[in-house]
């Protein structure tokens, strides 16, 4: 079997880890189990403080027993996840639900991107992971932007519907999961599994490029996923029926990926540097949404989408050029636990500003804290954008 198969295989497999019928209606369905928006904002923190705390392990995994194995893992939770959403109907349920997806998404989490650098490397082809980053995530948000149309569709039968038939969408991924062809690589070998992650962990955060790195894209994926909840309730103070939710939704998934495809093309145009700086127009136009209440804003959260997508093949492609590949899964999911730990300190905020003073304020403190933060970490991004990364040992 040829171990280019794995490329088409994980755009698959991505294209039916996201998606997710249930996302464009969810916030209804919290609303109609009667959660408040602290209570929303609280479930979704939770399946973050979850992945925060599985993150990191699950890489470990999949460096040490390979990533196919630890990818029919993450396939083998997901529909666990969501019937627990589909026959519950409370607040601790949800929570349940969610650190339940948790340990699926987890395991898939750095993984794949691992799986397809991997791959590119044997086929001789890593100058053009960018590129087939870009694909594999834009594939990822294809399947979002189908399933938020079909999801709004079905939910109009009843809230639950989507939840029944997202059960055997996703229990699709394990056959795939399991035709995958492991890599030839250095697997990481360790008589003690804790110093080992500790000594990754350390190595992480003690390169300035790394950190840099880590750091940002922590911004980058904390605001936009708790901005993705908020657009919601910005189309609700809009007065948007909930059937337009899943097209929108789509538009939204459809623009992510569009970004993320164009990515290389588009950070070629631009340079490093440039493109990094790019990525602080997300603050703008958090502030006008929450300055001005108009349906002809919907195009600037259309623009963030793009501007999302953009930014995760450059994040990659740039760590994945100072990591080996022994250690590449747990370094990747670092940077994901640390965009998780991020949006569990956010989320929350974000509910409590929304309950206790409005939308509108809510959004303009989240662009003003996105664009210091930004400000910050660009100011001392150690060289990155200046210079390509060196290849540095573990």
């Amino acid at each position: 079997m040829d171990i280019k198969a794995n490329l088409w295989k994980i755009y698959l497999y991505k294209f039916l880890s996201d998606f997710y019928l249930i996302v464009p209606i969810l916030i209804p369905y919290y609303k109609a189990n009667d959660l408040s928006s602290t209570q929303i904002f609280t479930v979704q923190a939770a399946y973050a403080l979850s992945i925060l705390v599985l993150e990191i392990p699950s890489g470990y995994l999949a460096d040490v027993i390979g990533r196919k194995r630890t990818l029919i893992l993450g396939a083998a939770f997901l529909p666990v996840g969501i019937g627990i959403y589909a026959f519950t109907g409370t607040f601790y349920s949800f929570i349940l639900a969610e650190f339940v997806l948790a340990i699926g998404n987890s395991m898939r989490s750095g993984c794949d991107s691992a799986i397809i650098y991997d791959t590119l490397i044997q086929m001789k082809q890593e100058s053009e992971y960018k590129k087939f980053e870009g694909k594999s995530i834009f594939f990822t948000r294809v399947g979002t932007s189908a399933a938020s149309i079909l999801g709004g569709l079905l939910a109009l039968l009843t809230l639950r519907v989507p939840f029944y038939v997202n059960i055997a969408t996703s229990a699709l991924m394990l056959p795939i999961a399991l035709s995958l062809l492991e890599p030839k690589r250095k697997k990481l070998e360790s008589a003690s599994p804790f110093k080992d992650i500790l000594r990754i962990c350390r190595f992480s955060f003690t390169n300035i490029q790394l950190r840099f790195l880590i750091i940002y894209g922590a911004l980058i994926l904390s605001s936009g996923v708790t901005a993705v909840w908020a657009y919601f309730l910005y189309y609700e103070s809009l007065g948007i029926s909930i059937g337009y939710f899943g097209i929108l939704f789509a538009i939204f998934q459809l623009s992510s990926a569009y970004g993320a495809k164009k990515a290389h093309v588009l950070e070629k145009f631009l340079g490093e540097k440039k493109s990094l700086f790019v990525l602080l127009l997300i603050a703008p136009v958090f502030v006008l949404l929450g300055i001005i209440k108009s349906i002809f804003l919907i195009p600037l959260i259309f623009f963030n989408a793009f501007i999302w997508g953009f930014s995760a093949p450059i994040f990659y492609d740039l760590i994945n050029r100072v990591i080996k590949s022994d250690i590449r899964a747990t370094v990747l999911s670092v940077a994901n636990m640390a965009g998780s730990l991020s949006f569990v300190i956010l989320s929350p905020i974000f509910g409590k500003l929304v309950d206790f003073f409005s939308l509108s304020r809510a959004y303009i403190i989240l662009g003003i804290y996105f664009f210091v933060y930004g400000t910050i970490a660009l100011i001392f991004r150690g060289g990155v954008g200046q210079e390509k990364p060196r290849q540095i040992s573990k």
